[in-house]
């Protein structure tokens, strides 16, 4: 015995939901002769209008212009709880000047997370050669 592999083969395409045939032909009438008599819906309405307000012809300005208004509140915000003159460069950071001087902390700290292509790339824009950092003269170059 051969077992089939195909669901749709052994199960069929029915899903057991299935209405009498030509109920939905009928269901408009049915459902109309089931609803009770209404006399104020057979007679057509005329579209009524409200008058517009003048708050209601306003309104969206005004919202436009508050949350214009609590921009500018929250920038102002911003500008007011940030230091006036801060300065910025390294000199005036003692910390970070002095972590700077210390060889550790350059060695385990910045020297890992530069590889030496970015080490020469920089060395170039900055105009300088390794005949720059080794004098002819140093034991190095022997």
């Amino acid at each position: 015995m051969r077992k089939d592999n195909d669901i749709l083969s052994r199960v069929g395409r029915r899903d057991g939901l299935t209405v009498p045939d030509g109920f939905f032909e009928q269901f408009a009438a049915k459902m109309a002769e089931s609803l009770p008599e209404n006399p104020a819906a057979e007679r057509p309405r005329e579209a009524v209008v409200a008058p517009r307000s003048f708050w209601s012809r306003v309104r969206p300005y005004v919202y436009m212009a508050a949350m214009f208004a609590g921009v500018w509140c929250m920038i102002k915000m911003f500008s007011l709880m940030s230091p006036a003159n801060v300065d910025l460069s390294i000199d005036s950071n003692q910390a970070l000047t002095d972590a700077l001087r210390d060889d550790n902390f350059i060695y385990e700290y910045i020297i890992d997370d530069i590889s030496d292509r970015e080490i020469m790339e920089e060395m170039y824009d900055d105009s300088l050669s390794v005949d720059d950092l080794f004098p002819a003269d140093s034991m190095l170059m022997e």
